[in-house]
């Protein structure tokens, strides 16, 4: 545990009093956690910020709905809007915050900060063999997770520190069922198994998903805006420029106009996230912009056996089946 906290002692005691805060929380809210009547799988992490949970998200709920069942995605919709949980329904970004709108063009989304009140409304649309995929949560703890699975990229969580000097959210614990850890395209690297938790392994690639590959802006609104432009850049020949926003950044008529203004020796052809376009393409079509998109999603391509991890979840699934959907919602 030593190796989580750094030596300098002011440091030292804003990482104390994290923890504190943290340990404080999750006895408050976890002493008895609700079950939901249908399997929750928890996509989340050690870390604050970047560290691959929305495509490690889909990627799960795709093989789950590739092995027969119906995935829901439940999530807090960060920097949304609204009071209680919802439904996503419409295209509304301030909303639902622009994760929520990717996730509900694969599948059913539930937003909300209050994730058993997700549950219910999940509840409220769910077929037999319905799958809840929690994205983020490993830290929420009224909702009962079936299923832990911890995200992670370059920076492996053991080698962290905690916050506010690192990033680690918590100290790393071994209630987890798997890792996923995510590499660049061009840093693929071999993985070792943290305390005998299975440990399996992508490739990110970024892709291009709409418009063409034409030179033009780089914008990004991403815990990572380098890591976008480098993986983009490698793909497009010609000169670039960039412009780079917060995480989950909310763009608005001034932000577009400086889009505009830098975009505009290049015919005003902009390249950003799909996370990104969410929230410009409204923008644009909404103020007549000339700016054309082109969008860049990522794809995880897996690198080690993905069976061990698709028998876990669907063993965890059926057990789960057998003993609560038959009962209802009921305390851990």
């Amino acid at each position: 545990m030593k190796r989580y906290w750094v030596s300098h002692p002011l440091w030292k005691l804003a990482q104390w009093a994290y923890v504190c805060g943290q340990r404080f929380d999750r006895f408050r809210r976890g002493q008895n956690p609700t079950r939901a009547r249908y399997p929750v799988v928890c996509v989340g992490n050690f870390q604050a910020g970047g560290t691959g949970k929305t495509p490690a998200t889909l990627w799960i709920a795709h093989a789950l709905n590739e092995l027969g069942y119906t995935p829901i995605i439940l999530l807090r919709g960060y920097k949304g809007n609204i009071r209680s949980s919802e439904l996503v329904s419409g295209h509304q970004p301030e909303r639902y915050g622009d994760e929520a709108l990717l996730h509900a063009s694969h599948f059913p989304t539930v937003v909300g900060k209050n994730r058993v009140e997700s549950s219910r409304i999940a509840e409220s649309i769910a077929t037999e063999r319905s799958v809840f995929v929690l994205d983020d949560g490993l830290q929420h703890y009224p909702l009962f997770k079936d299923f832990n699975i911890v995200s992670q990229r370059s920076i492996r969580f053991e080698n962290d520190t905690l916050l506010p000097h690192g990033r680690l959210r918590e100290i790393p614990h071994e209630r987890i069922d798997a890792v996923i850890t995510q590499f660049d395209e061009s840093h693929p690297t071999p993985t070792s198994a943290w305390q005998h938790i299975p440990e399996y392994s992508f490739v990110r690639k970024t892709r291009l998903i709409s418009g063409t590959i034409t030179p033009g802006l780089l914008i990004g609104g991403t815990a990572n805006n380098a890591s976008f432009f480098q993986a983009v850049q490698t793909q497009i020949d010609g000169a670039h420029k960039h412009l780079s926003f917060s995480d989950h950044h909310n763009y608005t008529s001034s932000d577009l106009q400086r889009i505009e203004n830098a975009a505009k020796e290049m015919e005003y052809r902009v390249h950003c996230t799909a996370k990104d376009a969410v929230k410009l393409a409204p923008l644009i079509k909404s103020t007549q912009s000339p700016i054309t998109l082109s969008v860049w999603d990522i794809e995880l391509h897996p690198i080690s056996n993905m069976q061990p991890l698709l028998d876990a979840l669907e063993g965890k699934i059926k057990e789960v089946y057998a003993q609560r959907t038959s009962k209802g919602e009921q305390k851990a």
